[in-house]
């Protein structure tokens, strides 16, 4: 499913834990944004991916918020930075 827009749906990545997150479609992948106290970032361009990885939302001077990872996020085209 391709998300042309930040687009909050549960996390796929585990469903038993029940993390929300918002997702967004770069290229051939998408990325997704932790919602609250789950604070991954997930690039995911598909098997063998050199732009395929996960970051959280930490930084040095604490967490960014979802709003700002998002931002984040589009300003690098969908790229790690």
């Amino acid at each position: 499913m391709k998300y042309t827009e930040w687009t909050l749906i549960n996390w796929d990545g585990n469903t038993e834990l029940g993390h929300k997150c918002y997702r967004k479609s770069f290229r051939r992948g998408n990325v997704s944004v932790g919602v609250g106290e789950f604070t991954t970032i997930v690039y995911s361009y598909g098997a063998n991916s050199d732009d395929s990885m996960s970051s959280t939302r930490w930084r040095k001077d604490g967490n960014i918020t979802e709003e700002e990872a998002m931002r984040m996020v589009d300003a690098n085209n969908g790229k790690c930075s």
